[in-house]
C-alpha cells in the first residue's frame, strides 16, 4: 500500500472569496509565487459556471480589426471584429486583408445553417438486437424529439442518424440551438432523450441494452473529421470577395499569376498530405476573436476547418472561403462577462438574432487574412518579415538588476557637485519614438528609456536614461515593418544600410551629446554621462529628464499655431549655433562617426519609396524622381557642410518655461548643408497658409547669422536643394511608413514643403 497521501485544493468546488482566499493561501505555503496571477478584475460570483478553483486570471492584448466592408444580409456595411492575439503582425495582416477586401468592394457572406450535434452510443448483444434498435429510433423520432426539445427552450432536434458497428449502435443527434453554441444544451436534451429511448425500447421490444454513454466520440466535438465537412457542427458560413489585379498590387503587393502560381501547388499537396479541407491559416483569427468574445477555445481546433478557393477570373482574383464548423454563440457560455460582452457589442454580436452576423464575420476576417497572408508568402514578405539580420552571437545584454546606485553613480558622479544620497529607478513605461518601437520587435535586450531620481544636498534631480538599440537592429525593425508594405524596399534597405542615416545611430546617440558638452554648446538637455560597452552591446546615454509640465513646448509636432515667432528665432538661433560648432571640423566628425548621408548610393531605396506612393496615392507623385535626379547630380557650391540633426522638428524639440530650445534625438544626424535641418523645422511650425514674405524672412534670417563666405544667391540654392532633399529622404519616408502607420502630420509637412519649392523658385 502506498504512503502516498493526496492532497486536494481548498475549496475546489466553491467560487466565494472565502475559497478564493483557501486556495491562494494553500499555493502560498507550498512556496508558489501568484503574486501576478491573483491580480485579477473578475468577480468569481459572475464566473460560477464557467471555472472551477478559480485563482486568478491572465490578460491578452486585444486588437482591433477592420472596417471591413460586408454585404450581411443583404445591407452594405463596415464591420470591426475585437481580436485578443500575442501574435506579433497578425492584426497587421488581418487588417491589410480587410483593407483589400474593402477597396475591391467588400465580401458578401451568407449562413448555411447552425447545427449541435451529439453522438451517444449504445450497446447491444448482438449485431441483431442492433439492427432493431436502429429501427426502433428512426419509428419513434416524433417522440424522441418532444422528449428532448422538453428540456431547452431553445433547441431543436433535426433529425437523428444512426451508424451500427458490430452491436454498437451510435445515434446522431442534430440540433439547431439559436444564437448559444449550445454543447451543454444539447448534452441536457440527449441525456433526458436516451433515458427515454431506454425505458421505451425494452418496454417495446423486450430487449434490454447492455450499456450506453452519452457521448461515443461520434460529434466530432472539438475534433477535426471529415464528419464536419460533410455534415457539419456549428455553424457552416460561406463568404466571398473578387480582388482587381489593381488592388492586389496596390494593397497586397503582389500579382494574380504570383498567387495562382503558389495557390494551385499548394492545394494539390494538401489533398496529397490529408488536410481535411484547405486553408492556410484561419485559426489564427478564429483563436483571436474566440479569445475575445468569450467563446469555447477548445473549439477553436474543429471550428478551423475549412476550404479556401480561389479562381483566376478577368482581371484579378475570385475567393471563396467556407467555414463548415464555427462552434460560437452570441449567447451563453463566456458572452456575458463584462469584457467578452463589450467586444460582442462593439462587433454588433451580442445577444439574441446575432448569429449569422458573428459567424459572417468572423469569416470575413479570416478570408482577409487568407488573402494577405497567401500574397506575403507569393511574394516573398513572409519570409522577409522573420529574417533575421546580421550574426545571430549570444550577448551578455545587460539586466534590470545590474542599474543599482553604484551602477548609476559611477556614470553621472563626474557632472555632479557630490554623490547622491539617494538614487531611485522609474520603471514605468514612456512613450518611445518610431525608431525604437520598431527595435522592440526584433529584439529582447533592455532598450527604451528608464527615468530615475537622484537626491542631493540640493534636493531631487529627475535623470533620463536611454538604452540604444544597436544600429543593425533599427535595420532589422526597418526591414521587418517594410515587409509588409513592399518586399522589394525590405531587400533594398538591407543592401545598402551602410550608407542610410541609421549606421552607427547608436553611436550617434552617445557621443554628439557628449561633445557638445566638450564644447560648451547649448540648446540640449543637461549631459550626465554616457556608456558605451561594445562587447555586451550597452549604448547608455544620461541626460536630464525633460517633463512635460515643467515645459512651455513638447512634443508639437501637430500644433504649429503654437511655434510664435521669438520661438522660432529661437531654435534656428540655436541650430545655428550648434552647426558652427561643427564647421570644418573633419576630425571630430569622424570621431562621433557621422557619416555623410550621399544620396547617390541609396537611389534604389528611394526610388523604390517613390514607386510606392506613386502606386499608393497617384501620380503627382512622380515629381519626385525629378526632385532625385537633381540631387544625384548635385550641387556646385562654396557653403560648408557640418553636422546636422536630420531629424530636426517639434518631436525632437521641447522649449522651456524661459524660451530656450532644448534639443535631443541625435541618432539619424549626419553631414550635410545647415539648411537641411532649419527647412525641415519650418515646414512644421509654419502655418499651411504662410506667406512668402515669412518664408523669405527665415531664410534670410539664417543665412545673416551663419558665417557664411557664400552669396545669398548660392544660399537660397542650397536651400532649394535642401527641401527637395527633405523630401525625398525624410517625407518620402514618412508618407511610405503610412501605408501600415497613422502619422497625423505628413500630409501637412509634404504640402508645405512643396509650397516651400514654389515660393523659392519664384523668388
Amino acid at each position: 500500500m502506498s504512503e502516498y497521501e493526496y492532497t486536494p485544493v481548498p475549496g475546489r468546488g466553491l467560487l466565494t472569496r472565502k475559497s478564493l482566499d483557501l486556495r491562494l493561501e494553500h499555493l502560498q505555503s507550498k512556496g508558489y509565487k501568484i503574486d501576478q496571477i491573483q491580480k485579477s478584475n473578475i468577480n468569481p460570483y459572475d464566473i460560477q459556471k464557467n471555472i472551477e478553483s478559480f485563482i486568478g486570471s491572465v490578460e491578452v492584448p486585444l486588437g482591433i480589426g477592420g472596417p471591413l466592408r460586408m454585404n450581411i444580409q443583404g445591407e452594405e456595411q463596415d464591420v470591426y471584429c475585437v481580436a485578443g492575439t500575442l501574435e506579433g503582425a497578425l492584426m497587421a495582416s488581418m487588417n491589410r486583408g480587410a483593407k483589400a477586401i474593402s477597396l475591391a468592394g467588400g465580401v458578401k457572406g451568407k449562413m448555411i445553417h447552425q447545427r449541435m450535434m451529439r453522438a451517444p452510443m449504445f450497446q447491444m448483444n448482438n449485431s441483431e438486437e442492433a439492427a432493431v434498435f436502429e429501427a426502433f429510433v428512426h419509428d419513434n423520432f416524433p417522440q424522441i424529439k418532444e422528449q428532448a426539445e422538453s428540456y431547452s427552450n431553445h433547441a431543436c432536434l433535426l433529425k437523428l442518424d444512426t451508424v451500427i458497428l458490430d452491436e454498437f449502435v451510435t445515434v446522431r443527434f442534430i440540433y439547431t440551438t439559436g444564437d448559444a453554441a449550445g454543447q451543454n444544451m444539447t448534452t441536457t436534451c440527449t441525456w433526458h432523450a436516451i433515458q427515454w429511448i431506454n425505458q421505451a425500447f425494452e418496454a417495446t421490444t423486450g430487449i434490454e441494452i447492455n450499456h450506453y454513454i452519452i457521448e461515443g466520440n461520434g460529434a466530432s466535438d472539438k475534433k477535426v473529421s471529415q464528419l464536419l465537412l460533410d455534415q457539419g457542427r456549428g455553424v457552416k458560413v460561406e463568404v466571398e470577395c473578387t480582388l482587381s489585379e489593381d488592388i492586389i498590387k496596390k494593397v497586397l503587393r503582389t500579382d494574380v499569376t504570383t498567387i495562382m502560381n503558389f495557390f494551385t501547388p499548394s492545394k494539390k499537396l494538401a489533398a496529397k498530405d490529408g488536410m481535411v479541407g484547405y486553408n492556410v491559416n484561419v485559426a489564427n483569427v478564429i483563436a483571436a476573436i474566440f479569445v475575445a468574445t468569450g467563446q469555447d477555445l477548445a473549439s477553436i481546433h474543429e471550428s478551423s476547418t475549412a476550404l479556401l478557393e480561389t479562381k483566376k477570373v478577368e482581371n484579378g482574383i475570385h475567393a471563396k472561403l467556407t467555414l463548415y464548423s464555427l462552434v460560437i454563440g452570441t449567447v451563453g457560455g463566456g458572452t456575458h462577462l463584462p469584457k467578452q460582452r463589450q467586444a460582442l457589442e462593439l462587433m454588433g454580436c451580442y445577444g439574441t438574432g446575432k448569429i449569422e452576423r458573428f459567424a459572417t464575420i468572423i469569416a470575413g476576417f479570416c478570408l482577409g487574412l487568407e488573402l494577405s497572408t497567401i500574397s506575403a508568402i507569393a511574394s516573398g514578405e513572409f519570409a522577409k518579415a522573420h529574417e533575421k539580420l546580421g550574426r545571430n552571437k549570444p550577448v551578455d545584454w545587460i539586466q534590470w538588476n545590474e542599474l543599482n546606485s553604484d551602477f548609476i553613480t559611477a556614470v553621472i558622479r563626474p557632472y555632479l557637485s557630490e554623490t547622491p544620497r539617494e538614487i531611485e529607478l522609474h520603471k514605468g513605461e514612456l512613450e518611445k519614438g518610431i525608431l525604437m518601437n520598431i527595435c522592440r520587435r526584433v529584439t529582447n535586450k533592455l532598450i527604451g528609456f528608464i527615468p530615475l531620481s537622484i537626491e542631493t544636498s540640493k534636493g531631487e534631480q529627475k535623470i533620463l536614461i536611454k538604452s540604444k538599440a544597436k544600429d543593425i537592429e533599427v535595420i532589422k525593425g526597418l526591414h521587418m515593418m517594410s515587409a509588409s508594405i513592399d518586399p522589394k524596399l525590405s531587400d533594398l534597405l538591407s543592401n545598402h544600410k551602410d550608407h542610410l542615416e541609421y549606421v552607427n545611430s547608436h553611436l550617434k546617440e552617445l557621443l554628439i551629446p557628449h561633445e557638445i558638452h566638450q564644447l560648451n554648446g547649448d540648446g540640449t538637455p543637461k549631459y550626465f554621462g554616457h556608456i558605451l560597452h561594445n562587447q555586451r552591446e550597452i549604448f547608455m546615454l544620461f541626460q536630464e529628464f525633460l517633463d512635460a509640465n515643467t515645459m512651455h513646448l513638447m512634443d508639437s509636432e501637430n500644433k504649429p499655431w503654437l511655434w510664435s515667432k521669438p520661438l522660432t528665432k529661437n531654435v534656428i538661433d540655436v541650430i545655428n549655433q550648434i552647426h558652427l560648432l561643427f564647421k570644418n571640423k573633419d576630425s571630430l566628425l569622424e570621431k562621433v562617426a557621422v557619416k555623410q548621408h550621399l544620396i547617390a548610393q541609396t537611389e534604389e531605396v528611394h526610388r523604390c519609396m517613390i514607386d510606392i506612393l506613386i502606386m499608393e496615392y497617384g501620380e503627382h507623385y512622380k515629381v519626385l524622381n525629378q526632385f532625385l535626379d537633381e540631387l544625384i547630380e548635385g550641387p556646385q557650391t562654396q557653403v560648408h557642410m557640418t553636422l546636422v540633426h536630420n531629424d530636426f522638428n517639434p518631436r525632437n524639440i521641447a522649449i522651456r518655461k524661459n524660451g530656450e530650445p532644448v534639443i535631443y534625438d541625435w541618432e539619424l544626424s549626419v553631414i550635410d548643408y545647415p539648411q537641411r535641418d532649419v527647412v525641415e523645422f519650418l515646414s512644421f511650425v509654419l502655418e499651411e497658409d504662410f506667406s512668402a514674405d515669412q518664408l523669405m524672412h527665415w531664410i534670410e534670417y539664417h543665412y545673416q547669422i551663419s558665417e557664411s563666405e557664400t552669396s545669398f544667391e548660392d544660399w537660397k540654392n542650397i536651400t532649394l536643394l535642401s527641401i527637395k532633399k527633405y523630401i525625398v529622404t525624410r517625407i518620402v519616408f514618412y508618407k511610405t511608413a503610412n501605408v501600415v502607420m497613422n502619422l497625423k502630420f505628413v500630409d501637412r509637412i509634404y504640402a508645405n514643403a512643396m509650397r516651400m519649392l514654389q515660393i523659392l523658385e519664384e523668388n
